[in-house]
């Protein structure tokens, strides 16, 4: 059974999700060196095993990191790329490779691993700031594959504790390479009334 959350709640998780998603496009820029424009994120709430609809617009294979989000506040969080654009960002992180590679290297996995690890810790870190709620990351897992298969495992353990998820999603683009890139991060909904009472609580 799904939490409805009124007009003022959602306004609250909106204006939380574009501060956290503000925080971590400009510590995803420091890493690059280059400006990140982003898209205002989209909040809503989803049916779990409805979900495959938003990952299944796109059938090419893709790239990214998976990391749990731990603490008060379960869930899971996910930035994926397009398999290009994935592998322009490990040349851009890791530098000096002379050519263009279309080959996952270990030191490739590592700098995606460092740019993930990166960005959704700010973007956590910035959560548990502005709610004064313990959140953290999990350990940074490299997946690829397509993008049924990404989703099944990035929120297999929502699927297993929740019927429905406020899922956040990001859409950022590096403008000069073009490199673009979602970032999806999704909580079960008592999780997320959790956040809302911190929330209250924080602005009294």
């Amino acid at each position: 059974m799904p939490i409805n959350f009124n007009q003022r709640q959602w306004d609250i998780l909106r204006e939380a999700g574009n501060i956290c998603a503000g925080n971590a496009t400009v510590a995803l820029s420091h890493i690059l060196f280059r400006k990140i424009e982003l898209h205002v994120p989209r909040l809503q709430l989803v049916e779990l095993d409805k979900m495959e609809k938003i990952f299944t617009q796109n059938s090419n294979p893709l790239i990214g990191i998976h990391m749990e989000t731990l603490g008060a506040v379960e869930g899971s969080a996910l930035l994926i790329f397009q398999e290009e654009s994935g592998y322009t960002l490990m040349e851009m992180v890791v530098g000096g490779l002379g050519k263009q590679t279309r080959v996952v290297t270990q030191i490739g996995i590592s700098a995606l691993k460092e740019v993930g690890n990166i960005v959704i810790s700010s973007y956590l870190s910035t959560l548990s700031s502005l709610s004064r709620l313990p959140v953290f990351p999990s350990c940074p897992q490299f997946i690829s594959g397509m993008p049924l298969m990404i989703m099944k495992n990035a929120f297999n353990t929502l699927e297993r504790t929740a019927s429905h998820a406020v899922l956040i999603e990001t859409f950022f683009q590096e403008p000069i390479t073009a490199v673009s890139g979602r970032f999806f991060i999704a909580f079960d909904p008592l999780s997320i009334k959790r956040l809302l009472k911190a929330f209250e609580n924080h602005k009294r």
